[in-house]
């Protein structure tokens, strides 16, 4: 099951485990985040942008029953370590990997799915830090998927009121929303994560609906760590549940 420099992580959920790379990007908190703001999956069908190690993927087929859940991920080895974790879980019925570039996979969806998830690359390239390895650059900037695919993918995957549930940067949250109204996918509720108390929100969790009515609903901010530097109750409850709970 294991290939050189991976380890497998317990997920801290039902015995739920996943693959990770020693060497290449790992999972953190904002994918968790995402994977419990989700709602309504229960007997839907799920397309996971960009799902990179699949942990957004295992942990909403775990936790909401959908029908199916679809990840897509343009890294065969990256691609290839999401799916024998997705059999590791015992979750092959469920959630399928597919290594394809999202904007071309997209072009066949036809609006059959129900929910979108998307933890995108949050820089744009040029921007912060460079990564050396390929698979980081990917993953960390926007080298094969802007924010703009996103909306556009999400766009012709989405049934009419379909849900995309979007985690990034909290300095991107104006264009994320002009995307939104470019795109049809009306911004439904947002809510800020904050580092410590006190401090501004580094990222957000937003809900679009495709041909959703105006008005936006705000939740009460996530604080992640408290003063110690230890997750705070909050988030260690939504590593064991989920908001649907």
């Amino acid at each position: 099951m294991l290939k050189e420099n991976e380890r497998i992580e317990d997920l801290q959920y039902k015995g739920l485990k996943i693959i990770q790379s020693e060497n290449g990007y790992r999972f953190t908190t904002d994918a968790v985040l995402l994977a419990n703001f989700v709602r309504g999956a229960k007997g839907k069908k799920v397309v996971d942008i960009g799902c990179g190690s699949g942990i957004v993927s295992i942990l909403i087929a775990a936790k909401q029953q959908p029908s199916l859940v679809v990840g897509v991920e343009i890294q065969p080895e990256v691609a290839d370590m999401a799916a024998r974790s997705v059999e590791m879980n015992g979750l092959s019925d469920t959630v399928t990997v597919v290594c394809s570039d999202v904007r071309e996979w997209a072009k066949g969806t036809d609006g059959t799915y129900d929910v979108v998830v998307v933890n995108p690359p949050y820089r744009k390239v040029g921007s912060g830090f460079s990564q050396e390895a390929d698979t980081l650059a990917i993953s960390r900037h926007e080298v094969t998927l802007t924010l703009e695919d996103v909306f556009s993918a999400a766009k012709k995957a989405l049934k009419f009121g379909g849900s995309m549930y979007l985690v990034h940067q909290a300095e991107r949250l104006a264009e994320a929303f002009a995307l939104g109204d470019k795109y049809g996918l009306q911004g439904k509720e947002l809510c800020p994560v904050c580092p410590r108390e006190g401090e501004p929100p580094n990222v957000f969790l937003a809900r679009f609906v495709k041909g959703g009515k105006v008005g936006l609903k705000w939740l009460a901010p996530i604080v992640v760590f408290d003063r110690e530097g230890n997750y705070t109750v909050t988030v260690k409850k939504l590593y064991g549940e989920s908001f649907a709970d």
